[in-house]
């Protein structure tokens, strides 16, 4: 990597570091816990070694945030398909959704996000545990965090700590508070590339394979 893309990769925005209004002090990763359960699930608990036994996915693929700037990294983790059906999900997608909680502090609470099953599964959703071969840091999401990249990052809850499936669409904590919209579809419109330093127009809805 040159010089010039390090300072570049350096100068992200300050909104990439939100988190909660601040992250919990500590995650032990020995003691954290994926639950997921819901429809067509029976309910199960997953600490990170099994999550591990999956098979890891490493992909470079673009994040969007709502707030006008994106960046293309290194993500790896596992398979949304895969954890699902670690979990020993049925396979039905129909009328569902994945709900999503974070761990939460004492001071804000837990946060909450919903999204389409089928549309994450078939976007190649991931549990993301490391960005560009560095494990995520804790104002990123550690120690998970599910990303779908064809929505906007409110959509995408750091820190994650459950997952289920529900028949119901639900309004999560930043379309409450900013009124974003409950779809949380990356829009055709300008963004600021950060990782290369310039404005582009994205052109078409839904997830950025193009710059």
């Amino acid at each position: 990597m040159t010089a010039s893309v390090t300072a570049r990769k350096v100068r992200k925005p300050s909104s990439l570091r939100y988190y909660q209004d601040g992250p919990p002090r500590h995650v032990d990763p020995d003691r954290w816990r994926l639950t997921v359960a819901g429809l067509g699930v029976p309910g199960v608990s997953l600490g990170l070694p099994r999550l591990t036994e999956l098979p890891r996915v490493h992909e470079n693929r673009r994040y969007v945030c709502v707030c006008n700037w994106s960046m293309r990294e290194n993500w790896s983790g596992f398979l949304l398909s895969d954890v699902l059906a670690l979990a020993g999900w049925d396979g039905e997608t129909e009328g569902r959704y994945l709900k999503q909680a974070s761990i939460g502090t004492a001071e804000k609470g837990v946060y909450e996000s919903t999204i389409p099953l089928g549309d994450a599964l078939e976007r190649r959703a991931l549990l993301v545990d490391h960005i560009d071969d560095a494990p995520m840091p804790l104002e990123r999401g550690h120690p998970l965090r599910l990303l779908d990249f064809g929505l906007y990052g409110y959509k995408s809850v750091k820190g994650l700590a459950r997952l289920d499936i529900t028949d119901r669409f639900e309004l999560g904590e930043w379309e409450r508070r900013a009124g974003y919209a409950l779809d949380g579809r990356i829009r055709p419109k300008r963004y600021r590339l950060s990782d290369l330093g310039r404005p582009h127009f994205i052109e078409r809805p839904g997830e950025v394979t193009d710059v």
